[in-house]
């Protein structure tokens, strides 16, 4: 039986006593059937004479306890056939709801999407999901379905949640153009300066930046 989400929750026990469940966040023996293991991505790329590095920069990014990389299938296989590494993530409505994702701003969802684009992990608790697309009570429910949706990879050992590789990112990036994603755009901008003073030692800079950020929070409430 297969699918993008696992069960749904009702309650706190499974209507499924006698049912295994692999997914995104726990698939175990199964991990290496998620998707290209990176000896058949360089086995790929040896055969079609492709750039193996490029290649795990855009697709590569996922991984498990038994298998640490795990590529996008769909995409490497285009990149394969059409002779050129790009962005083939697929755009369907899920991509248009990633974008209300980032709107909700629940518990600072919007925030720590940011923190990813930069390169940087989230904690996440994902025992709260309830394995729909309609339940969310925090912004760790938005996140958890995120790495089931595959825009997300999560880390099973530290707990941690981030953005697997280039082609992810840019679906983020794309999501946060535009007018309505202005605020999300500035706060990205906003962090890598006071990331820069940070690591240049400007501490009158990095307490401006900081008392800043508090008055805006305060007209924000």
């Amino acid at each position: 039986m297969t699918g993008i989400l696992p069960i749904k929750k009702y309650g706190t026990e499974s209507a499924l006593t006698d049912f295994k469940e692999y997914s995104m966040i726990t698939p175990k023996r199964l991990a290496e059937y998620i998707g290209f293991t990176e000896n058949e991505v360089q086995a790929l790329c040896s055969e079609h004479q492709m750039d193996f590095d490029e290649m795990q920069s855009w697709y590569d990014g996922y991984s498990f306890s038994r298998m640490k990389h795990v590529y996008s299938p769909n995409s490497v296989m285009n990149a394969v056939q059409e002779e050129e590494i790009q962005n083939y993530w697929t755009q369907t409505e899920t991509f248009e709801s990633l974008k209300k994702y980032i709107e909700i701003n629940k518990d600072g969802l919007k925030d720590a999407i940011v923190l990813m684009l930069g390169g940087q992990r989230v904690k996440v608790n994902v025992s709260t999901f309830q394995n729909d697309v309609t339940s969310f009570d925090t912004k760790d429910d938005v996140l958890t379905l995120l790495i089931h949706l595959g825009y997300l990879a999560y880390d099973q050992n530290q707990k941690e949640v981030y953005i697997p590789n280039q082609e992810v990112t840019e679906a983020f990036e794309a999501c946060i153009n535009g007018k309505k994603y202005m605020l999300v755009e500035q706060a990205i901008n906003s962090a890598e300066r006071l990331l820069d003073a940070t690591l240049r030692g400007e501490s009158d800079t990095v307490a401006q930046a900081l008392e800043g950020r508090k008055g805006r929070k305060r007209e924000e409430t």
